[in-house]
């Protein structure tokens, strides 16, 4: 008997230890998952759990799933927000779930489970005690799988199928249990099939119903990471799109296995037909492909593997494998990595790939982003410029972008002003800035404060009210607007705010965002250059060609006494197009909002976890001063960082 039928000889009785078990906490989970997405992590043996997980969730219609690897998901740099993430390991021993579950971890997920049979695993113990994870273990009646996964994925599978009973509106309970435990008896006792004439040397073509992904994953699964012959899977119907190019070039050496449900069959059939006759055919029908079914079809291929092995003379349980497999299962990279991807990192990384500048080819966001946070951690700044809008103040809800601004932030504002420290505004609004900030901070740091108003083309003193020293009209401006009200761009009965220096859109008065931009590209004025465009969340502001809010930078500096100090800019628009992005183009500028794709151009600190006013917050108080300049004391802001 080989070591791989021995497991396969008593997986009746992790069937019946996991069906005794209780699958209530499971069955919660995935009822509280219902019309969200799911995200469903495994490598090896667990993804054909994954696949199973999937087929469960689809048939009790609650809602989309995907299945993915773990190091798809490490450089997915999606956030996940509102999804379910379920992770899938035997022994949750390994690095690369250990890199899925960190990445998981400090995702926006709505929940996040870890399904294994080890309850000694590392990521075990490290998800028991995370806040967020729900660990859910399940019995085995042998503790070791051999090479291949047997009980550990049949125990899983069965506490997902009878947690799947669980959710309906009239559980089966201890009859669906009895029936998996009868059926597996019968298929692994099963002779082999009269249809079976495997050879060594065979190339298999698993083609089956999407309906039986489960099965057909876990014996193309299995046949590779054995070496018994190499496998193709695909549906009936991707098979006839070019696949079967394989079977005319080499049909004596083509074994097809069809997995097949009662709906599926007349797909298959004509296929079968026009196959070459040297072709070697098995088929294998598993009822309509509901969850009872696809937990036999596992079963059965488990079996079907063990005849394929005993056709080769390898034991799937025991099939040799090369000196090198160590260094390959158990390298750190994947993990290593996960500890790299910091909150900072994926969220420059997604713009890079929004973006996808022409520029940035070979630069690692990781070695990037670690050697800009070393470099703000040593830096000294004479002074502090900052956006407004989205920064300052939130952008949403409009009531409060309109009202005062926090008080925390104004106190640590104000702590920095009496520290020495050259505090500055830079930011698209005119008068309305200057007066919520002079009734926020007291009189007597009024004229130590600096204004730059219009995206910073008109800078005065926090005491100044511009209403009564406002900026000289510019022509272009005027030009601007008479276009734009001839434009067909705007909804009617819009009024633009047009300033002095500055033209205003308010993004709800555009009638086709996509369009506007195209159709603002031929105003006369921005063709000739004398002025351009910068967005911010909720705006569209025309301004100076001129303009820029550097000005802010360049006159804190000055004041400071030393023009070429370092001063820090922080805002929230940093995409290519954004009113921040010269402002935090520098070495050490920070954005709390968007960035753009380039490594050398705005970055966070935060990701998207922290934003707008609470990450500013969060860096001001972490800022301390001494003497007139000021550093950032990174151990304050509690960073992601690689550990």
């Amino acid at each position: 008997m080989t070591v791989f039928s021995e497991k396969l000889r008593r997986l009746p009785e992790t069937i019946e230890l996991a069906s005794a078990h209780g699958a209530g906490d499971i069955a919660f989970a995935l009822s509280q998952g219902k019309g969200r997405l799911a995200v469903a992590i495994a490598s090896g043996g667990s993804v054909v759990t994954a696949e199973f997980f999937s087929r469960c969730r689809t048939t009790l219609q609650l809602g989309p799933t995907m299945v993915m690897t773990p190091m798809q998901f490490v450089l997915s740099m999606e956030n996940w927000d509102g999804c379910d993430i379920w992770l899938f390991s035997a022994g949750a021993n390994n690095p690369d779930i250990a890199a899925a579950f960190r990445v998981a971890n400090a995702s926006s997920c709505k929940s996040l489970q870890l399904m294994t049979v080890q309850s000694e695993g590392a990521t075990t113990i490290v998800a028991s005690n995370s806040p967020r994870a729900k660990v859910i273990v399940t019995p085995v009646a042998d503790p070791k799988d051999g090479f291949l996964a047997t009980h550990s994925m049949i125990s899983m599978v069965t506490a997902l199928l009878m947690a799947s009973d669980l959710t309906t509106e009239q559980p089966q309970r201890g009859r669906l249990a009895e029936e998996l435990r009868k059926r597996a008896e019968e298929v692994l006792s099963a002779p082999q099939s009269p249809d079976f004439d495997f050879q060594v040397g065979d190339t298999l073509f698993v083609l089956h119903d999407p309906q039986n992904a489960a099965a057909a994953t876990l014996i193309e699964t299995s046949l590779w990471e054995t070496g018994i012959a190499p496998v193709q899977r695909t549906d009936f119907r991707n098979f006839a799109h070019g696949r079967h190019v394989w079977a005319a070039k080499h049909p004596e050496t083509m074994y097809v296995l069809a997995l097949t449900t009662a709906e599926s069959g007349d797909v298959w059939k004509p296929i079968r037909a026009a196959l070459p006759s040297q072709t070697r055919i098995q088929d294998a029908e598993f009822d309509h492909g509901g969850r009872l079914a696809n937990a036999v079809s596992i079963l059965w291929g488990l079996s079907f593997v063990q005849h394929l092995g005993n056709a080769t003379s390898i034991d799937p349980g025991r099939p040799g494998r090369g000196a090198f497999a160590e260094a390959i299962y158990d390298n750190p990279a994947l993990d290593t990595l996960s500890r790299d991807l910091t909150s900072s990192v994926r969220h420059k990384t997604s713009a890079r790939m929004y973006f996808d500048p022409i520029d940035e080819r070979s630069a690692s966001l990781c070695s990037v982003g670690r050697e800009r946070l070393l470099s703000l951690g040593g830096a000294s700044f004479v002074g502090l410029a900052l956006d407004y809008d989205g920064t300052v103040v939130p952008n949403d809800p409009r009531e409060a972008r309109l009202g005062p601004p926090p008080k925390a932030i104004m106190h640590e504002l104000v702590r920095l002003v009496d520290d020495g420290i050259q505090v500055g505004f830079a930011t698209g609004r005119g008068g309305s800035a200057g007066e919520k900030l002079r009734d926020a901070l007291p009189k007597r740091i009024h004229r130590n404060v600096l204004m730059g108003y219009y995206n910073g083309a008109h800078i005065r003193t926090l005491d100044v009210d511009i209403a009564e020293d406002p900026p000289q009209r510019n022509p272009n401006i005027a030009e601007v607007t008479r276009w734009l009200t001839g434009s067909g761009l705007l909804r009617d009965g819009v009024e633009i705010k047009t300033r002095p220096i500055q033209v205003s859109i308010d993004c709800a008065d555009v009638i086709d965002v996509e369009r506007f931009a195209d159709g603002l590209a031929a105003c006369p004025q921005i063709v000739e250059g004398s002025v351009k465009v910068l967005r911010s969340h909720h705006s569209v502001d025309i301004v100076l060609a001129s303009t820029s809010k550097l000005r802010v930078v360049e006159e804190l500096a000055r004041r400071s006494g030393d023009a070429s100090k370092a001063v820090l800019g922080i805002g929230d628009s940093g995409s290519p197009l954004g009113n921040d992005r010269e402002l935090l183009s520098g070495p050490h500028c920070l954005s709390v909002g968007s960035v753009c794709g380039a490594s050398g151009g705005a970055w966070t600190l935060f990701g998207s976890k922290l934003r707008g006013p609470d990450a500013l917050l969060r860096i001001l108080q972490a800022a301390r001063a001494k003497g007139c300049e000021m550093m950032i004391d990174l151990s304050a802001l509690t960073l992601d960082q690689h550990s």
